[in-house]
């Protein structure tokens, strides 16, 4: 499931999407299958878009923002109220209360608040 949120492909023109190869991560995108010999472990990503997200996904919906960020000066504004407290993105705001979880790459947020916590 996570597989289908948590790459860049485009699922319409590249779906393929290589995981594994040589024992490490790939994620790199194709329009045809990867072939054994190119990757170790991959997945047709064109089906992502019918699947329906579980109710308990983790999101940042509800997730109580911390005193200091709170009283910090880059607070995101109630119409955007989910925003990321740690890696890459930090700072960032979204409406989406998914974004930094489920939408976004692992490496570019890795935790968030609900700055309506505040």
């Amino acid at each position: 499931f996570e597989e289908c949120y948590n790459n860049d492909c485009n699922h319409e023109s590249a779906p393929f999407i290589c995981l594994f190869h040589n024992g490490g991560p790939h994620m790199g995108c194709s329009p045809v299958d990867w072939t054994p010999e190119s990757c170790d472990d991959s997945c047709d990503l064109s089906a992502c878009d019918d699947m329906v997200i579980p109710d308990d996904t983790d999101s940042c919906e509800g997730v109580v923002c911390e005193t200091e960020w709170c009283n910090g000066a880059q607070i995101c504004p109630t119409d955007v109220p989910y925003q990321c407290v740690d890696g890459s993105a930090r700072f960032g705001c979204s409406g989406d209360k998914l974004h930094w979880t489920l939408l976004t790459l692992d490496n570019v947020c890795f935790e968030c608040c609900d700055t309506t916590t505040c």
